[in-house]
């Protein structure tokens, strides 16, 4: 596992990424809390906290006695999110670097338009 997140940050996300590479289907089981704890050598609470912030979400839901499910709308959802942390986190990071050195917003533009 990478160091520079929590561990159940980089579980929710290998998981999300698990949806939207599409190895989990809408309303089949995803990784059981169990399995991942022993896979990844992680504290079994680990494991539910990470399951339990996209049950919070949405991306899965409880089917009793079974385990978490994918939602219809989990790989919507999970995009939304995902949009959301690059406009307000990765992309002003991104800019601010680009200053840094020396390159401009209209740089910027061009190399990101296909004039690299």
């Amino acid at each position: 596992m990478k160091t520079e997140k929590p561990v159940f940050v980089q579980i929710v996300e290998m998981i999300e990424d698990g949806i939207l590479a599409g190895n989990y289907a809408v309303d089949e089981l995803i990784i059981s809390t169990t399995q991942i704890s022993r896979l990844l050598n992680v504290n079994p609470t680990t494991a539910v906290k990470a399951v339990s912030i996209l049950a919070d979400r949405g991306v899965v839901i409880k089917k009793r006695g079974l385990g978490m499910a994918v939602t219809e709308k989990a790989k919507e959802l999970i995009l939304a999110q995902r949009k959301k942390q690059f406009y307000e986190d990765t992309l002003p990071e991104f800019i601010e670097y680009a200053q840094k050195i020396g390159i401009s917003k209209q740089e910027l533009a061009h190399i990101i338009t296909g004039g690299i």
